[in-house]
């Protein structure tokens, strides 16, 4: 049923989707159904960003932390941190976005993917911030992660932040990105053609 609401919601039947979701988390036992209580939470909150209501997503993916906390549901955990911090960035809640990264990195451990989304984030956080020079550094690691993985669509959504870095109006007052930093992040993102 998750992945059908979920179909719902990328097909664009917002409102069937929701009401799918909230049907399934009534007919659910309050104990022992509590990972699909968690999951259907956190659908409920994509459906609300989607639909651009987004204290309604931020609700329900803070009632699925609260389902997953108790469980230690680390990748749950770590996805439901994440995408608060993103929600809260978007908005400008910066000291929000801060705390909500600092959990997302406790739940990235031992899985260099999620750390990689970490620095991700965090670049694009002080981005936000204006922080410039603390944005290149936290997206070139995150970049070197993803190119050490082979995470290529990854590597180039951190070229992606790192232009928007070299393009911001505040970046004409920070020095400039050395070359070598540049040249890391480009190579990234080229394909190795020997064989």
């Amino acid at each position: 049923m998750d992945r059908l609401a979920l179909s719902l919601r990328d097909d664009k039947q917002l409102d069937i989707a929701e009401e799918t979701a909230f049907r399934v988390i009534a007919l659910l036992p309050k104990k022992g159904q509590e990972y699909q209580a968690c999951l259907f939470h956190q659908t409920l909150g994509k459906i609300y960003r989607s639909k651009g209501e987004i204290e309604k997503a931020i609700h329900h993916y803070e009632v699925a932390l609260r389902i997953a906390s108790p469980f230690n549901w680390h990748d749950h955990l770590f996805w439901i941190h994440y995408k608060l911090a993103g929600m809260f960035r978007n908005q400008g809640r910066l000291d929000n976005t801060q705390a909500h990264l600092e959990r997302v990195e406790l739940h990235a451990v031992d899985n260099a993917y999620c750390l990689g989304r970490v620095m991700q984030s965090q670049a694009r956080a002080l981005y936000k911030q204006h922080g410039l020079e603390d944005a290149r550094t936290e997206v070139l690691r995150a970049a070197d992660v993803y190119e050490k993985l082979g995470a290529a669509k990854d590597v180039g959504y951190c070229r992606d932040l790192l232009q928007r870095i070299e393009n911001s109006p505040v970046a004409s007052d920070q020095p400039a990105l050395n070359c070598e930093s540049l040249q890391t992040i480009l190579s990234l993102t080229r394909p190795n053609l020997s064989f």
